[in-house]
């Protein structure tokens, strides 16, 4: 069985960039020392879906991250595993019987009244990175459309996600779950005359 020891406390504060989470892998409660001909990664994501992978140094006999490379992970508790991966191959995901949990917790600009910020978006960025391997490649591209559908109010401890849905006419759906506020209101995203995406109250009307 794989298992593993955090050697820092798996919390940072969003959008901060200063600390290193090493970890010290084991199988059958022998050290494993990282091999440099394999490649380490850290995968992040919810009870939903995946949100976030990055790539992992080796440090000694432990592999690690920095908190540089999850800055744009949103406010949330998340699944941390940590895979070891042999000629393309999983060849090890630690630890076996359990993922780590990583907390991301708010900070000044956050929900409520903050603007949502660096969501995560796998399915985005495979999306625009075979845009750009298409130009590169003296494709042409359309540029693809987009439409707001659903908004879903999920509870305030989960992190705000979107959801991109590829349509049959080639339009592109994005469904938005935001956090409800503390206070007990929920938020509609908007773009704002700055070209971001913020969020605001949203005002039921009465019948």
């Amino acid at each position: 069985m794989n298992g593993v020891r955090a050697v820092a406390s798996l919390t940072q504060k969003r959008t901060e960039g200063v600390q290193v989470y090493p970890f010290v892998c084991y199988q059958d409660d022998v050290k494993v020392i990282p091999d440099n001909r394999h490649s380490y990664k850290a995968y992040f994501s919810t009870i939903e879906s995946l949100v976030k992978t990055v790539d992992m140094s080796i440090k000694g006999d432990m592999v690690q991250f920095d908190s540089s490379q999850i800055r744009d992970l949103p406010a949330g508790i998340y699944r941390l595993e940590i895979w070891e991966i042999v000629d393309d191959v999983i060849h090890g995901i630690y630890p076996s019987d359990r993922p780590l949990k990583f907390t991301v917790k708010e900070n000044a600009m956050d929900l409520p009244e903050g603007t949502v910020s660096s969501l995560t978006l796998d399915e985005f960025e495979k999306r625009f990175n075979n845009i750009a391997k298409n130009i590169q490649s003296g494709g042409s591209v359309e540029s693809p459309k987009f439409s707001v559908g659903k908004t879903e109010t999920v509870s305030s401890d989960q992190p705000a996600s979107v959801e991109m849905l590829t349509k049959d006419d080639g339009t592109i759906q994005i469904n938005f779950k935001i956090p409800k506020g503390e206070d007990g209101k929920t938020y509609r995203p908007y773009i704002a005359d700055d070209g971001y995406w913020h969020v605001r109250e949203e005002i039921k009307e009465e019948n």
